[in-house]
């Protein structure tokens, strides 16, 4: 059987959440009349503190749709290098006018003082965050290191958006609600598919406005959708049941980590691995990431090359003790060093 480590947004539904899709009160949503998606909303609004909250297609949509109703034409955006707005949604060509520029978070849990202020120079600036951090391996950033970009941002009449796809993840490692991460953002992205196993589906929150304005570029973007209680039914059952069980993902992550980590030709930064998500780097005297990649697959074990030599595990609902077991003694045979024999 397959191990799929690719990514967390692959997991199945519970049978509970097939009975919710089936039994879905629907409506037109283009027209605000879905229950089944209103009810949602609003539950996602009050679990995050905010004041209204729009369902997506996705979260890259959730991330495009904040920054159209937030950012000015001719803002200075400020995205993480490697956070997934700078690397994934492809955001840059909705705003011709507006200047784009990086930072670097540590580890993706600390922002230099000297990029906060940075970007307090330019005009309306937005800074993204993200939280947790996918390519530095869901690394969970701090509270006070959102409070201390959200109070300087704000106080130059900027604004801050937060991507917490994982931002769940984020709660349940650190034990801080997620409404207290997200009150240091204006507006929020949630995913409901990667480990709340929701089939498909996203949350962008915010002020009662704003979210008015996203509702409006969401219509104009052709994602309106009809009767779309069908997918918000299970995403109510996600957000009222999976939060808890994240932490289960987060211990098998652990031991993967620690497991591997004792395999020779792997190295993993144990301290960061904070969430469910583990990244290995390989150094073997004959093969690179790219084939141990392929011999995986070979193996039936599909994972992520996140970099030349760095490869990226995502513990989910799906994955099992025994599949660590297993991934554990595939790779030491991969990487067994045949001249040593």
């Amino acid at each position: 059987m397959t191990i799929d480590y690719r990514t967390d947004s692959g997991t199945q539904p519970t049978e509970e959440m097939r009975l919710a899709m089936y039994r879905a009160s629907v409506g037109d949503d283009y027209y605000g009349e879905d229950p089944s998606v209103n009810r949602l909303e609003k539950k996602a609004a009050d679990v995050l503190g905010k004041e209204a909250a729009l369902l997506t297609t996705t979260a890259t949509l959730g991330n495009q749709l904040a920054l159209l109703a937030t950012a000015w034409p001719e803002s200075d955006i400020w995205v993480e290098k490697q956070s997934h707005i700078a690397s994934h949604d492809y955001t840059a060509f909705l705003f011709p006018n507006a200047s784009f520029h990086h930072y670097l978070a540590e580890k993706g849990v600390r922002i230099r003082e000297d990029d906060i202020e940075a970007s307090c120079r330019g005009t309306h600036p937005v800074f993204c965050l993200e939280n947790t951090h996918n390519r530095h391996g869901g690394t969970v950033l701090p509270a006070t290191e959102m409070k201390k970009v959200y109070d300087r941002v704000k106080a130059v009449g900027g604004s801050v958006h937060l991507d917490g796809s994982r931002l769940f993840n984020a709660s349940v490692a650190s034990g801080v609600a997620a409404k207290a991460f997200a009150r240091y953002a204006d507006t929020a992205v949630i995913c409901l598919c990667k480990g709340l196993c929701a089939p498909v589906g996203a949350i962008l929150a915010g002020p009662a406005p704003v979210i008015c304005q996203a509702r409006e570029w969401r219509k104009k973007m052709g994602s309106a959708m009809p009767q779309a209680g069908i997918i918000a039914a299970p995403a109510y059952v996600a957000l009222q049941q999976m939060i808890p069980r994240l932490a289960e993902d987060h211990r098998l992550a652990s031991r993967l980590a620690h497991r591997l980590a004792g395999l020779p030709y792997l190295s993993v930064d144990l301290p960061f691995v904070q969430t469910n998500i583990v990244l290995v780097r390989v150094h073997h005297p004959e093969k690179s990431a790219t084939q141990v990649v392929r011999e995986l697959k070979q193996a039936g074990i599909l994972v992520l090359q996140l970099a030349r030599d760095t490869i990226r595990f995502v513990i989910d609902r799906q994955i099992h003790p025994e599949d660590i077991s297993r991934t554990e003694k595939t790779l030491q045979d991969i990487l067994k060093d045949k001249a040593a024999e």
